[in-house]
């Protein structure tokens, strides 16, 4: 007997690729008679629904840079989930026998929130219609061939006989990336290139060894703490009277983070959930973009009205403090008015700068060691007050980024300007809003006062290799390590060495970062654009694959550039077209 069968693919399956399933199903659901469909999930690791980010095997002093409330499965469209999708302060309350409101401020373990996905991908799995069947494929997918409207996946799995794909999925994440670093890292090298899993990379730095640390963002806090923390170490204290690090000896004896700026990311405390929106010049701008616009250059026409709202919200917080009469709506040259008239009554105040924030600059008088320190305290001390100018300030992208992200989508930046905001602006706003908790930070204060941490060569150290030698003008210090660690997530793709991306008979073309990188061309809905400039309908990119084209892919978001939900709804309304394509299988 001969049976019809349908069958679609997800590559990738951490959050993204759930919240692709969950849609999927959910559309099937609504659906009376459906035929017979195989719905593959294909995963580098068993860590499906999680991805290495939300593994629910990594310690707890892996935590979230955000408060639990913000997180959540729930989708924003309709139809509903097949089963009820709590949102996360709720598992969590019903799992801790804490109140709501006490666990929506708290801040997570990282595999806490990989709990909360794997227990509903698995009401969600048995929830499913009769007719539907979910397979779990552990392997690599490292090519897709375009046969007439369907596709067939190679894999690393020999053993895998692809069906013809009707629809895919691809949720790869920066796995493509990683892929990349890795096959460019030289062999027997000092040299680490991906940092995740800690206990595998990282298991042959030994104790008392010095390791350089490219990078000090939220991936290298990560990185110290698992070589710190993670090797039982502990600290002892509060984050209010102060931590201290009481060595277990088998750390490293010194870790040396850097940057090209040198800069840390400034820390999140509590009280910015608490902020709203008081400016919004940059979405004025953008409502009264006319419908044919020409294309604008970030520096030139963007940046100065992200500079605007900057100023104002760090104001508009420092006038309420000091009880000053201002009107919040006005245009900013009033602004600059009230600021001026503000200022002489207040002369012993410094005036605010937006390039203040955006490009700080160290006091280095003492030394960069130092002044990472006592960067770092003055945030802590900011995030104690009730209404800080200075947070307010710094949480001004978080609001500006929803407009932002229209200009950029919509193809509204010359293609100069969107290859400088990747490289380069893309991170400074990171460090700025999305920074780390607080309390990772007073541990890194805890290891700079253990002796542990140096940031004596966080800016732009000459790095010799072949010595394994760190050199800083500053004070023309010198340093040998054992292990150079690259405690960053890699952006961009490696054209050559992008697995199946740069192995699918013209389904995908880049935009060009560098001679080597590239950005996956998509439309809006997140359809691949091949070498030919067409778009390909039944594969859909969905989260960091799509950034060419859609900014600020936020791993756990499901309304940020949600293109997973049109490509469920267009998948399920292909089962009605008479024309399509079915593979058939014997029973």
């Amino acid at each position: 007997m001969i049976a019809e069968q349908i069958h679609i693919g997800i590559v990738g399956f951490g959050p993204k690729g759930f919240y692709g399933l969950e849609r999927l199903l959910a559309f099937l659901n609504k659906k009376t008679e459906i035929p017979k469909i195989q719905i593959h999930l294909f995963n580098k690791t068993d860590a499906f629904a999680t991805g290495w980010v939300y593994d629910c095997n990594q310690p707890d002093f892996l935590v979230m840079n955000y408060p639990n409330q913000y997180i959540s499965l729930k989708p924003h469209t309709n139809p509903p989930p097949v089963c009820d999708l709590l949102p996360f302060t709720k598992w969590r309350a019903q799992r801790s026998k804490n109140s709501e409101e006490f666990e929506e401020t708290q801040i997570a373990p990282r595999n806490e929130v990989g709990c909360y996905l794997t227990s509903y991908f698995e009401k969600l799995v048995a929830n499913t219609k009769p007719q539907i069947t979910i397979h779990k494929h552990i392997t690599t997918v490292m090519g897709i061939k375009h046969e007439g409207s369907r596709f067939k996946l190679q894999t690393k799995d020999i053993g895998f006989q692809s069906p013809y794909f009707n629809s895919l999925l691809l949720t790869t994440g920066h796995s493509p990336s990683i892929t990349g670093r890795l096959e460019n890292a030289k062999k027997n090298d000092c040299t680490i290139p991906f940092v995740y899993p800690f206990s595998e990379t990282m298991k042959h730095i030994g104790a008392q060894e010095i390791v350089s640390c490219k990078g000090i963002g939220l991936t290298a806090i990560d990185t110290i703490l698992a070589l710190t923390e993670g090797r039982s170490g502990y600290f002892n204290g509060s984050s209010v009277s102060g931590l201290a690090y009481c060595k277990s000896g088998l750390e490293p004896k010194l870790i040396l983070p850097f940057s090209r700026s040198g800069i840390p990311g400034i820390p999140r405390g509590s009280n910015t959930v608490m902020l709203k929106q008081t400016s919004f010049y940059l979405k004025r701008f953008v409502e009264n973009l006319p419908k044919s616009s020409a294309k604008f250059d970030f520096e030139k026409d963007i940046l100065p009205v992200i500079k605007q709202d900057i100023v104002a919200a760090f104001y508009h917080s420092l006038f309420k403090r000091c009880n000053f009469n201002f009107e919040p709506d006005a245009d900013f040259k009033n602004l600059q008015k009230a600021i001026d008239r503000f200022h002489e009554k207040n002369s012993e105040l410094k005036r605010f700068s937006a390039d203040d924030l955006l490009f700080s600059i160290l006091n280095t008088k003492k030394n960069q060691h130092q002044a990472v320190k006592t960067y770092w305290k003055f945030w802590l001390n900011e995030n104690k007050k009730e209404a800080s100018p200075y947070v307010a300030a710094a949480a001004a992208w978080r609001f500006l980024a929803e407009d932002f992200k229209y200009l950029y989508r919509n193809n509204l930046l010359t293609e100069a300007s969107k290859i400088r905001f990747q490289q380069h602006y893309f991170g400074v706003f990171n460090r700025i809003s999305y920074g780390p908790p607080e309390i990772n930070i007073h541990k890194m204060i805890a290891l700079m006062d253990a002796e542990i941490l140096d940031f004596s060569f966080a800016k732009s150290p000459k790095i010799t290799m072949h010595s394994k030698q760190l050199e800083t003008d500053a004070v023309t210090q010198k340093v040998h390590f054992q292990h150079y660690v690259d405690a960053r997530l890699p952006r961009g793709h490696n054209k050559k060495k992008s697995g199946m991306y740069s192995n699918g008979n013209g389904l995908f073309s880049f935009e060009n970062q560098s001679d080597n990188l590239g950005e996956i061309r998509c439309t809006q809905e997140g359809n691949p654009i091949n070498i030919k400039g067409n778009s390909i309908q039944k594969i859909v990119l969905y989260g960091t694959p799509t950034e060419g084209t859609l900014f600020d892919n936020d791993t756990l978001s499901r309304k940020h550039n949600d293109t997973a939900t049109q490509w469920a709804k267009d998948t399920v309304a292909q089962l009605q077209d008479t024309k399509m394509a079915y593979s058939y299988y014997e029973k």
